[in-house]
C-alpha cells in the first residue's frame, strides 16, 4: 500500500492504481472530489509532538 502526501497526490495515486497498486492520498483540500482522507498534516505533526492523540 502507497501512502501519498501533498500537492498532486491524487496523480500518482491514480497511476499507481493503474499499475495495480494499492494506494491512498491525503491532502488538506479534495478540490477534484479524489481526495481519500481530508486532513491537515501539519496540524497533525503539531498536535502529535505536543503529545496530542492521533487522528488518522
Amino acid at each position: 500500500m502507497f501512502h501519498l502526501l501533498f500537492e498532486q497526490s491524487g496523480t500518482f495515486k491514480n497511476e499507481l492504481i493503474k499499475l495495480g497498486y494499492e494506494a491512498k492520498d491525503y491532502d488538506i483540500l479534495n478540490d477534484f472530489n479524489q481526495t481519500d482522507e481530508v486532513v491537515d498534516i501539519f496540524a497533525e505533526i503539531e498536535n502529535a509532538a505536543e503529545g496530542g492523540a492521533k487522528h488518522l
